[in-house]
C-alpha cells in the first residue's frame, strides 16, 4: 500500500475488540491441519496490520523518532 496516510481511522476500541475476538493462540498441536493454521495466521496478520495502522495514526511529534 503506497499511500498509507489515506487509510481510514482505526480506533483503539476496534483494536481491543479484534484482540478479544481473534486472540493470540499457542494451543496448536501436531493434529492441527495446515488449513486451520493458515486461516488463523491470516486472521492475526490482519489484526497486526490494523494495530500498526493504529500506532501510526496515533503518533505525534513527541513520539516520532
Amino acid at each position: 500500500m503506497d499511500n498509507i496516510e489515506a487509510f481510514p481511522a482505526v480506533s483503539t476500541n476496534f483494536i481491543n475488540k479484534l484482540e478479544e475476538v481473534f486472540p493470540l493462540r499457542d494451543d496448536f498441536d501436531y493434529g492441527t491441519s495446515q488449513n486451520a493454521l493458515v486461516f488463523y495466521y491470516g486472521q492475526r496478520s490482519v489484526v497486526r496490520f490494523l494495530i500498526e495502522q493504529n500506532k501510526i495514526q496515533n503518533e505525534n511529534i513527541l513520539t516520532k523518532v
